[in-house]
């Protein structure tokens, strides 16, 4: 049975902030940036106002923020913080440590450009920078999707046969701070879904304290690294489960959790994409079939793990892929461009695929120009 909602006018940051609430962490550490401030600041007030009982910690840097939730995380509490780009980088010794370490933190990152030039406008190269770090990564592409998807992660992350950081991801301005409609489920059945965070499967224990070395061998370190590969493969079905139980209760749905496609299920040409361009992309994909061409889409929602089995399959259907990134890996092409090709290869699939970067430094992307970059492709 779908649960009741109430709907409310909000930006995305204050969507983030709301699914924190909800999920009642015990431990919040805050430090500001640009576009991603306000989510910590919203749960400042929540604390201070009594709505939520929780240690909010204030740091003096990013890497302290991350510092703190991995204590807290290591006492075996649920934790929470936020941050982007220049403050992302900041924390990136932490960054490892905590996906490296297991430690399910909920991180939303405010994707936003780095310097230099000084820019406060959003593109991928924050986050991207950071899709070995062992963490869950998923893109939204609006304010309803970023609440859904933060209280989505703490039920993935938590899992004990997952136990990995999550890293919801929300453009900068386009969602951060642009209000828009989301439902919101009572916190109680929000939490109910969540459930309380327990048995975390590492956990110091104060009372019965030990000592460890620092120093770990080569064959138990490659165990842990092989463990964690094993954690994100499951962390897949894990996606798609925790989505379809969202589904049943709160009635939304992106795709199966993993990917979303839009249009027909066959196309000339399909346009693959991440986070608000995925959203662009519809507006794009009606008005080309409205002009005769045959164009559909396919929006990756979950890049890490990445849902080689979905983009496999939906390219074999499909006749060729155009795939928008909003990040580039200097020297080659765009992140998810290579990522789309390199698992065609690996599985032997022919289907062409086309690479173009948009919108870095927060250029626009209207659906206008992605018909006109469907048009090129559909020539060759």
């Amino acid at each position: 049975m779908v649960v009741k909602h109430e709907t409310k006018t909000m930006t995305g940051n204050d969507a983030a902030s709301y699914a924190a609430l909800y999920a009642k962490p015990e431990v919040i550490a805050a430090y500001p940036i640009t576009p991603q401030t306000t989510i910590v600041e919203n749960l400042s007030r929540y604390v201070d106002e009594g709505k939520l009982d929780a240690e909010f910690i204030i740091v003096e840097s990013e890497h302290s923020a991350l510092a703190a939730c991995m204590g807290a995380a290591w006492s075996g509490v649920r934790t929470f913080t936020a941050t982007s780009s220049q403050g992302l980088l900041y924390m990136a010794e932490n960054v490892f440590w905590t996906g490296y370490g297991r430690l399910p933190i909920i991180m939303p990152v405010v994707n936003r450009c780095l310097a230099p030039g000084w820019n406060i406008w959003p593109d991928f190269q924050d986050s991207m920078a950071f899709r070995d770090a062992g963490w869950i990564q998923m893109y939204t592409k609006n304010n309803q999707e970023v609440f859904d998807t933060t209280l989505q992660a703490f039920k993935i992350s938590e899992s004990k046969d997952i136990a990995l950081p999550s890293m919801p991801c929300l453009d900068g301005f386009i969602i951060s701070h642009t209000s828009g409609q989301v439902q919101l489920p009572t916190p109680e059945d929000a939490y109910e879904f969540i459930g309380p965070y327990s048995d975390p499967i590492i956990e110091i224990d104060v009372d019965n304290p030990w000592a460890f070395g620092a120093m770990t061998g080569p064959e138990q370190y490659s165990k842990n690294r092989k463990d964690l590969i094993v954690a994100m493969e499951r962390a897949k079905k894990k996606i798609v489960s925790v989505h379809k139980e969202f589904e049943e209760r709160f009635g939304r749905s992106y795709g199966n959790g993993l990917v979303e496609p839009y249009g027909d299920d066959v196309a000339d040409l399909t346009i693959v994409s991440l986070g608000t361009i995925g959203d662009e992309t519809h507006e794009a994909v009606d008005r080309l079939n409205e002009e005769g061409l045959n164009v559909n889409a396919l929006r990756v929602r979950t890049f890490r793990p990445f849902p080689e089995e979905d983009i496999v399959e939906f390219a074999k259907e499909n006749h060729k892929l155009l795939v928008i990134d909003r990040s580039a890996s200097f020297g080659h092409a765009g992140q998810l461009g290579i990522e789309v090709e390199a698992v065609l290869k690996r599985n032997k699939v022919d289907t062409p695929v086309i690479g173009i970067i948009r919108g870095l430094g927060g250029e626009d992307v209207p659906y206008t120009k992605i018909m006109d970059d469907a048009k090129e492709s559909l020539k060759g």
